[in-house]
């Protein structure tokens, strides 16, 4: 374990960049924005094959191949992007580019620890859905909507820090895109 980026070829973790104002919908004001989480592509590649003894796998599910992500902030909101290997799907499409959101770094609250997620209801027009969770399960209460942006195979999302219930508070998230989650 201590030794997987040397082995992997994986770059060493980058320095946070400070504060910054994202304009969404101008996907080159991320350009200097770190970490950059990048993930390597072609991993929702379908599979149809023969498994052990009488098995076979069949999994159609891979959809849009996310490569990477970033996340930024200013007193007032927090900023995500993600980026895919491809042009993204339709927004209307069941189980499209969710984001879970863990505030409180707590996995025994929330679904899995993650206390709100964006896109489990398809976006209305130019604004996300943003949810809380309720009581652990995978039930979920609207709270807010947050505007985003689509532009080719980049996703653009600003979140006020209230509707986390991060306001005046150092940021110390967890966050993770998921698309077509079944």
């Amino acid at each position: 374990i201590n030794n997987v980026r040397k082995f992997k070829g994986m770059n060493a973790p980058e320095k946070v960049s400070g504060p910054k104002t994202i304009k969404i919908g101008n996907a080159d004001c991320w350009d200097d924005v770190t970490p950059d989480f990048r993930h390597y592509a072609g991993n929702t590649l379908h599979r149809d094959h023969q498994g052990r003894y009488d098995q076979y796998y069949t999994n159609q599910t891979g959809r849009n191949d996310i490569v990477g992500a970033k996340i930024a902030r200013d007193e007032g909101n927090l900023y995500f992007y993600v980026e895919t290997a491809e042009k993204l799907t339709p927004k209307t499409d069941r189980n499209w580019m969710m984001l879970f959101i863990d505030t409180d770094r707590d996995k025994s609250t929330g679904w899995n620890g993650y206390d709100f997620i964006v896109n489990r209801v398809s976006p209305k027009g130019n604004k996300a859905i943003v949810e809380k969770n309720i009581g652990g399960r995978w039930e979920w209460e609207a709270v807010a909507q947050s505007k985003f942006a689509v532009n080719n195979n980049k996703l653009e999302l600003e979140i006020n820090r209230n509707v986390l219930d991060l306001s005046g508070k150092d940021i110390d998230i967890e966050f993770k895109w998921n698309d077509n989650m079944q």
